[in-house]
């Protein structure tokens, strides 16, 4: 996909490398969160990984067994990623009821507890 814009609700293979200690890695899917202003005008995309992990925590959320991309998506680990800088593949896009899962999900990281 070469001077495309990810769109919030697509997955993309991407290359996450490189990344330290227990932060995801390597070339994987991940689900793009943020909306188009933020790619529009920065040129940046805020993801969040997918694994094959089998960990049920309250950030994680597996996809549906609909989706051809398999694993969980790990809501606690997002990273903005410049998407010209990097190369990347679209694989699907998920439902809005699923993204919008996903969003309540994530904006329960920086809301005060």
């Amino acid at each position: 996909m070469v001077n495309q814009v990810p769109e919030q609700g697509d997955i993309i293979k991407v290359d996450l490398n490189p990344r330290k200690g227990h932060e995801q890695q390597g070339f994987r899917p991940v689900v793009v969160l943020s909306n188009r202003i933020v790619s529009q005008y920065s040129n940046i995309v805020i993801v969040a990984p997918i694994s094959s992990t089998k960990r049920h925590l309250p950030l994680y959320r597996d996809l549906p067994d609909t989706l051809i991309t398999k694993g969980t998506v790990l809501l606690d680990q997002l990273v903005t990623l410049d998407y010209n800088a990097r190369s990347f593949t679209f694989v699907e896009s998920i439902q809005t009821d699923l993204l919008n899962i996903f969003l309540d999900i994530t904006r329960r990281i920086f809301t005060i507890s």
